[in-house]
């Protein structure tokens, strides 16, 4: 098991990374891939790479709700500068019409997400995508700026925006705890391809209880939860 989507170097949370990391091996997980919002998050996630090598991983992107460009590039640089670190792009870049509604400010939110589809096909290195009610804007620009390998996390989009993300190739979907209470998620679960599904934590949003913290030892609730789903055996 592997948790391919946890903050654990936001500056909340980094206290007792320790602690969730330890907790997480413990409970059997083979790695975590921890996933930034700013620039400020960088040398945490980096410091975790280097102390818990061949375990925690990194993926460095931006807010989704940012508009800082020079913020923007500076993250960039150092994707570039540490390449060697650095499993993934984004964690938690993309768009959210939910909380961006300016129509100017929309159109900032689309020039950024565009930059980070590009600098992921550059590198080639999946692309970790959150989208809130943007989902077709998020195709229109996957679709025009790839092929790039992604991950939407915690993709909240209909069936149909689904099948069309899968229809691009190279397209995966991460699960997070709130599958146990969320009847999207379940069905989002159900028409996703085996092969394309992943497990997330979002530590420590979308825990499996409203209001209660999640950790990266929760992605054996989602496994639990998609095996019944499924109709599989937890261990296939």
């Amino acid at each position: 098991m592997i948790d391919t989507h946890a903050h654990l170097s936001r500056l909340d949370i980094y206290g007792h990374a320790d602690e969730l990391i330890n907790e997480a091996s413990g409970e059997g997980l083979l790695g975590i891939i921890n996933v930034t919002m700013r620039l400020e998050e960088t040398a945490n996630a980096l410091n975790l790479v280097n102390r818990y090598r061949g375990f925690v991983y990194t993926a460095l992107g931006y807010d989704y709700c940012g508009f800082d460009i020079k913020e923007v590039q500076e993250i960039m640089r150092i994707i570039n500068k540490n390449k060697e670190l650095i499993v993934g792009i984004g964690g938690e870049v993309g768009l959210d019409y939910s909380r961006v509604r300016d129509p100017m400010l929309r159109e900032i939110s689309r020039h950024i997400f565009t930059k980070w589809i590009l600098l992921a096909r550059d590198l080639e290195l999946p692309l970790i995508i959150h989208s809130r009610k943007a989902e077709n804007d998020v195709i229109e620009l996957l679709s025009r700026h790839g092929p790039v390998k992604c991950v939407m996390h915690a993709f909240s989009g209909n069936k149909s925006q689904a099948i069309r993300l899968l229809e691009l190739g190279g397209c995966y979907f991460s699960i997070p705890p709130t599958v146990v209470r969320s009847q999207q998620k379940r069905d989002l679960a159900a028409i996703i391809p085996l092969s394309r599904l992943l497990l997330e934590s979002d530590t420590p949003e979308l825990g499996p209880s409203p209001g209660e913290p999640s950790r990266p030892a929760h992605i054996k609730l989602v496994l639990v939860e998609l095996s019944r789903i499924l109709n599989m055996d937890p261990e296939t």
